[in-house]
Parts: C-alpha cells; sequence; structure tokens
C-alpha cells in the first residue's frame, strides 16, 4: 500500500530526482514537475482522478513561484496539503506561505528527517480525520436507532460523549430541561455498552412518594408493611448486571439518597424489612432538570451522592439552542405516526417548518413531537401545512439567538485560568493538525513558547 501521492515540484533537476528517490524508498507515489505550471496541470487533470496528498514545491521558480501555485492548488484541490522549500528562509515568505494555506515551510535543501516526519505528520492526520467521519457517521447512525435525532453541533457533542463514556461503568448525570430526551441518552448509553444484553430499567423518581420509591428501588420482604403479602424484587435486582436509570433524582428524599448512596459505594443492599444482604452490579445513570448543585446548598440533596452520581456530566441542550434540527426532527416524527391516520401525508410545508423554527418550544423534542401528531390528526391535505398548526406558533416571532454554554471549570482562580489556557491551546493545535507553527500564530505567541506551554500542560499528538 502506497504511504501516499506526492507531487514534487522544483526546476533544480539534481534536487528534483534527490527528494523523488528519497521518497520512493519510503513507499510513497512520486510524481514531478519542473515548474509550477506543469504541477498545476497535474493537479487539475491528474489529481481530478485521484487527489495528491502532498504538494512539495520550490518558492522559486520561473514562469510560477511557489507562492502562486499554492493560491492555485489550494483553489483547485482544498484537501491536499502543501509543503514550500525557500533557500532564504526568510520570516516574510514564512508568512506570507502559511497565510497562503500551506502546512508547513522548510529551507533548502530539506533535511530529509525533518521533511519525512513532516510527510508523516501529515498522512497520519489525514487518516485521523478520515477515521473519525467514519466514527461520527457510525455513532449517529446508532444514536439514531434509539430516537436521538439532530445534527447541530451541541448534539455532534452529546454523540461524543455517549460513545466516550459507554464502554466504562462510570456514573454519568444527564442535565437537561423536561422533554429534551434525556432516557434516550440513558438508552444510547446502554444500547453501546456492554451491559446491552442484560436490562435498562427506568425509575422516575418524581412519580411517586418517598415510602413506594424505596420499595420500587430496593423490593420489600412478606410482612414488611400491612399490603406486603410476598416478597417484591426492586429494580436494582431486576436491573443486575444492566443499567438503572434514575430520571429526576433531585426530588428523591434525604433518606433515600442514605440508602442509594450506600448501594453506590458497597453495590449490596437489603429489601425493605428484610435482613439478607443483597449484592448487585449495576450501572447508574440519572436524570434531572435541575440544578444539583444549587440543592446541595440549599442541603436538599447530599453533596457525597452528587460526586458520586455525576463522574461525567452530558448536558442535553433544549431545542430552542438547535432550531435547525427541527425539519429533522419533525420529518422523523411524521414518519413514525403517519401510519396511524387513513391519509397519506408526504412532507411538511416550508411555512410550516420556518413556523416551527421561530418557536420557542418550551416542552422540547416531546413538545414537537405532539405538535406533529396533533397536525396529523386535524389536518386534511397531503401535506402539514401552517393552517395545521396551533395559533401560538403561527403568530411566533423569531427566538432571540442561542448562545453556547460555557466550558465548565473549577477550582482557585488561577487553577482555572490554567484550564482556560490548556483548553486554548489543545483547540488550537487540533484545529491546526498539530502543526506548531500555525497553532502558535492563531494563538498570537511564537513556536518556542508553544512548544514550552505544551510541555507544561503535558500536550502531546496523541491527545
Amino acid at each position: 500500500m502506497s504511504a501516499g501521492r506526492v507531487l514534487i515540484v522544483d526546476d533544480d533537476v539534481d534536487l528534483l530526482q534527490t527528494l523523488s528517490k528519497l521518497l520512493t524508498r519510503r513507499g510513497y507515489e512520486v510524481i514531478v514537475a519542473e515548474n509550477g505550471e506543469v504541477a498545476l496541470q497535474a493537479v487539475q487533470e491528474v489529481g481530478a482522478k485521484q487527489p495528491f496528498d502532498v504538494i512539495i514545491s520550490d518558492v522559486k521558480m520561473p514562469k510560477m513561484d511557489g507562492l502562486e501555485l499554492l493560491r492555485h492548488a489550494k483553489a483547485a484541490a482544498p484537501e491536499t496539503e502543501m509543503i514550500l522549500l525557500t533557500g532564504y528562509g526568510t520570516i516574510e515568505t514564512a508568512v506570507a506561505a502559511m497565510k497562503g494555506g500551506a502546512y508547513d515551510y522548510l529551507t533548502k535543501p530539506p533535511n530529509p528527517d525533518e521533511l519525512l516526519l513532516t510527510l508523516k505528520r501529515i498522512t497520519e492526520t489525514r487518516r485521523l480525520r478520515e477515521m473519525n467521519a467514519a466514527l461520527r457517521h457510525e455513532l449517529s447512525a446508532a444514536v439514531e436507532r434509539v430516537g436521538l435525532i439532530g445534527e447541530h453541533p451541541t448534539m455532534q457533542q452529546v454523540y461524543e460523549m455517549i460513545d466516550r463514556v459507554a464502554e466504562s461503568d462510570v456514573s454519568v448525570l444527564i442535565v437537561g430541561e423536561t422533554g429534551t430526551g434525556k432516557e434516550l441518552v440513558a438508552k444510547a448509553i446502554h444500547q453501546r455498552s456492554g451491559r446491552a444484553k442484560y436490562p435498562f430499567i427506568v425509575v422516575n423518581c418524581a412519580a411517586m412518594p418517598h415510602e413506594l420509591l424505596e420499595v420500587e428501588l430496593f423490593g420489600n420482604e412478606r410482612g414488611a408493611f400491612t399490603d406486603a403479602r410476598e416478597r417484591r424484587y426492586g429494580k436494582f435486582e431486576v436491573a443486575h448486571r444492566g443499567t438503572l436509570f434514575l430520571d429526576e433524582v433531585g426530588t428523591m428524599s434525604l433518606g433515600l439518597q442514605q440508602r442509594l448512596l450506600r448501594v453506590t459505594e458497597t453495590k449490596s443492599f437489603e429489601r425493605v424489612g428484610g435482613t439478607e444482604t443483597i449484592e448487585v452490579d449495576v450501572r447508574i445513570v440519572s436524570a434531572t432538570n435541575a440544578d444539583l448543585l444549587e440543592l446541595v446548598k440549599q442541603r436538599a440533596f447530599r453533596e457525597d451522592l452528587y460526586y458520586r452520581l455525576n463522574t461525567v456530566t452530558i448536558y442535553l441542550p433544549p431545542l430552542r439552542e438547535r432550531a435547525s434540527d427541527i425539519p429533522l426532527l419533525a420529518q422523523h416524527f411524521l414518519e413514525k405516526h403517519k401510519g396511524k391516520i387513513r391519509r397519506e401525508v408526504k412532507n411538511i410545508t416550508s411555512e410550516a417548518l420556518a413556523a416551527l423554527q421561530r418557536y420557542t418550544f418550551p416542552g422540547n423534542v416531546r413538545e414537537l413531537e405532539h405538535l406533529i401528531q396533533r397536525a396529523l390528526v386535524l389536518g386534511r391535505g397531503s401535506s402539514i401545512t401552517l393552517a395545521d398548526l396551533p395559533q401560538e406558533i403561527r403568530n411566533a416571532s423569531s427566538p432571540p439567538a442561542a448562545t453556547a454554554p460555557a466550558p465548565l471549570f473549577s477550582g482557585t482562580l488561577e487553577e482555572q485560568l490554567e484550564q482556560c489556557e490548556r483548553l486554548a491551546i489543545l483547540n488550537a493545535l487540533t484545529a491546526s493538525g498539530w502543526n506548531r507553527s500555525r497553532a502558535a500564530k492563531a494563538l498570537g505567541i511564537n513556536r518556542t513558547t508553544l512548544i514550552g506551554k505544551m510541555k507544561k500542560h503535558n500536550l502531546t499528538d496523541e491527545e
């Protein structure tokens, strides 16, 4: 298998042959050109069938110099990276090269080891980018099968978090407004985990009083209370080796919180009215639409339990913060429910979709689904139209632009500033494909300072 396709451009025939032999021996498929015009023709004709991975070009050439070739090549093949060779090594040339979109620049004649390392980074970055794209596609498809739908960047972050935490057994706290789909996220985590073949059990902690919830979770022995005519197995036992999803966990009483804390610590409990210790292997995923930290401050929620349940937090955005997903969701609900009516409904008109996108949806995705169901029942045509929607939606004005939630840092001010600096450097490196020169320029610091800060924050190419 070829290490990559490389086009080498230089009017120095000796250097052209030297570099060609070097890269051919290292497994690269090499094409050479003696000037920029011939190289551009190769990019447009040969590269149209199979684009070059990298172009290595001299800067100073007759007819078309390297910077001009860079400009035309990037327009013709944006995915092809370019390394410029300069015999002058001036700062002005380097700045012009990086501004034009060059991956890097090297002085002539290039050090073979440095050139090979740069090529390796380019090919590894490209392969990593392609692999990540394939994984994102696979993840999105897998998540969609359990009902999570959305292409907005905030939902892509949710999918990525699901993928990261699924295979571990850490406790996950899902935070989001009512109707955003917290149970679907929990189910997606379960189905992508090693526990998928075992039960996924849901308990709504807000749906029953303390005494009933205790029995629901832990079961009871016969005679434990007046109506306890037989032994009952609780959800913890039923969920053994699987996942227990505790919805609206913030509504749980302090006494029950103490029992839940013990289960998370010891993996064991006793049924109500019993003395036998039951051992269970259960992963706990919990959810809340309340501010648990505020409840901790009010002493309405145990701090130790909060940290037990909150090893990883997944924030599920409200629908108003991802309005661009509304057409996709609306069409999904149309396909899901249209079989329950007697007429054929093919689509939703653009006017109706525009009105839905202007609405703020206090009930979130759940409210949107109910609206589509309502429109299917009350409408009469082959499309859902603006007239099929409630008046409050037809009259809705555009919601204010949503702002993405800020990254969560913790600790002293100095510690939070350190965390912020590390995140900024990591983002710049990721955006530049871990090209230190580009990242340093984007951050407004020199390359030496960047390398020092990378060592300080323990950032490597494998991050």
